[in-house]
């Protein structure tokens, strides 16, 4: 665990009187619309998913997708404290975690797919396929030797259980790297379609990869504006009051380990992460991120 963390879980009971102090004095908002991002759940992990889920529940609303959708346009009011799960990349181990955990507990999340992803059938090409573009020019022997994609029939049965199907690109490639207009229509706005005709849905849901803002750029927010109704980065943060929907917040519940393993947030660091004890780190990306939104809607 890096210094970072370890100073905020120890600083938590500071951190709690300073957040109820300042939503006495008006200078914290007490409402909240936040977005979890998980990935891969390993079989170790998931008792800890589980658990961690029920903690949450004590003081947030874990909401549905459509829930969030009215939250975020300003069609239902944000009141209390209300939480989003999602899932990037679209691994196996995500429906077995809906399957297990989020059904019993009436729990509906967003699960964001590569396309090309999906296609695979081979276990070996789908550990070639993260490597050579989930954890770009990693090693296939440093690839988690359980992780496996989602298929068709999976993403199928996701959506007849109540969950909803987001995209992720069609390559996971970074956007901000894409060198022309075609090659970003390929990776915004073709692979979507696919998923849409593929499993006969409106796909209205978008998380750029890797979710920094160096990962992503205004010509991607401009093309992906006109093909979706909701854009997801991974930038943390409160999406509450004036946040696009073209530029939602996401925190992040787990670390990435040398080995490429997930491994879940301890409950009090990320408490301290939905409290916004993070969310200072972010203030630059944010505010760019925000300035692309407002140039897409003038142009």
């Amino acid at each position: 665990m890096s210094l970072h963390h370890q100073l905020l879980i120890i600083t938590r009971p500071i951190q709690k009187v300073v957040r109820q102090i300042g939503c006495k004095l008006g200078l914290v908002n007490p409402n909240r619309l936040r977005v979890l991002l998980y990935h891969d759940i390993p079989i170790n992990e998931e008792d800890s998913f589980y658990n961690q889920l029920v903690w949450l529940q004590k003081d947030w609303n874990i909401v549905t997708p459509l829930q969030f959708e009215e939250m975020i346009s300003g069609k239902a009011p944000i009141e209390g404290n209300n939480l989003l799960i999602t899932f990037d990349d679209g691994l196996a181990s995500n429906r077995v975690i809906a399957e297990k955990i989020l059904n019993p507990m009436g729990i509906k999340a967003i699960f964001f797919v590569v396309s090309e992803f999906i296609k695979i059938k081979n276990h070996i090409e789908a550990r070639n396929f993260v490597s050579k573009y989930i954890i770009p020019e990693s090693n296939i022997n440093d690839i988690p030797g359980h992780w496996r994609n989602m298929q068709w029939i999976d993403l199928s049965a996701l959506l007849s259980q109540g969950h909803t199907i987001g995209y992720h690109t069609k390559m996971h490639k970074r956007l901000s790297e894409c060198i022309s207009e075609s090659e970003l229509e390929e990776e915004i706005v073709l692979g979507a379609k696919e998923i849409a005709l593929k499993l006969d849905i409106e796909v209205k849901h978008f998380a750029y990869t890797f979710g920094d803002i160096d990962s992503f750029s205004k010509d991607a927010l401009l093309l992906a504006n006109s093909q979706f109704s909701f854009v997801y980065s991974g930038l943390r943060g409160n999406n509450e009051g004036n946040t696009s929907s073209m530029a939602i917040r996401r925190d992040s519940a787990a670390s990435q380990l040398l080995n490429n393993e997930y491994v879940l947030f301890n409950n009090k660091l990320l408490d301290a992460c939905l409290d916004g004890f993070v969310d200072f780190r972010y203030i630059s990306s944010k505010k760019k991120l925000d300035s692309w939104v407002k140039k897409s809607w003038n142009e």
